[in-house]
């Protein structure tokens, strides 16, 4: 459904990606683990276009671009089905948790007020959140952002959500209450991509892991073989360090 292939991105004379490929097929959740600075989050900015790629192509559904070269309507036409979930939430502060998730519906795909309304409550109550509809983000703690974030993402209806490290912000409490959402849409089938430092969740709830260091894929499978027997002397050592930390 969605593969990148040869990316490159560098920042000046750091060469963060090195001719990356990466795939999610429909319905898959892949897991993106490895140290900070490994380029991880990098991957997800390009594929959604956040970032200016160096080279690479992308093909998503029936569409294949070259990510160098694509025109700004041709990112707009990716973007109206994917959604990108921030580790910082990225909530309009002037906005409550109804009107940020019926922004992008009124705005940016022209639906009704009243349809894209009800379509944003709906989407509010899917991820425990339909009675803080009215509350601002200044009034909400963390976990309650990221599941409006949640929400505002799966309004949209896209066929790809990408997540960027969505706990790394929270105490252990509320992580669990994203993750618990996260893992209710994992089981309706929903394809995501998700940058993520919680192991457990990778390994239980991921389909494929991928395991990055230094701007290249070290290794990926399915999540059961990488975390229990992984090949790569590499990610063995990580996996013991992230497993220690815990």
């Amino acid at each position: 459904m969605l593969e990148v292939k040869n990316l490159h991105k560098s920042f000046g004379t750091n060469e963060v990606l090195k001719g990356i490929d990466f795939q999610i097929d429909k319905g898959e959740v892949v897991a993106i683990i490895g140290p900070s600075g490994s380029g991880k989050t990098t991957l997800l900015r390009c594929i959604s276009f956040l970032e200016k790629v160096d080279a690479g192509e992308i093909t998503f559904g029936e569409l294949h671009h070259d990510m160098a070269h694509i025109t700004q309507r041709e990112i707009r036409r990716i973007r109206f089905d994917m959604a990108f979930v921030f580790q910082s939430f990225n909530l309009f502060r002037n906005m409550t948790a109804l009107g940020n998730v019926m922004e992008g519906l009124v705005t940016a795909r022209k639906v009704h007020r009243e349809d894209a309304r009800k379509t944003a409550l709906e989407m509010l109550r899917k991820v425990g959140m339909e009675d803080r509809a009215m509350y601002y983000p200044d009034q909400l703690s963390g976990g309650q952002q990221q599941r409006v974030a949640i929400a505002r993402a799966i309004a949209q209806n896209p066929q790809v959500i990408l997540f960027d490290e969505p706990t790394s912000a929270l105490d252990p409490e509320l992580t669990e209450e994203v993750l618990d959402v996260m893992r209710t849409l994992a089981k309706e089938g929903t394809t995501m991509a998700v940058v993520t430092h919680e192991m457990r969740f990778a390994m239980d709830v991921a389909s494929r892991v991928v395991f990055m260091e230094g701007g290249v894929v070290v290794e990926e499978g399915p999540s059961k073989r990488v975390f229990l027997e992984p090949k790569e002397e590499r990610t063995r050592q990580f996996l013991r360090r992230a497993y220690d930390a815990e």
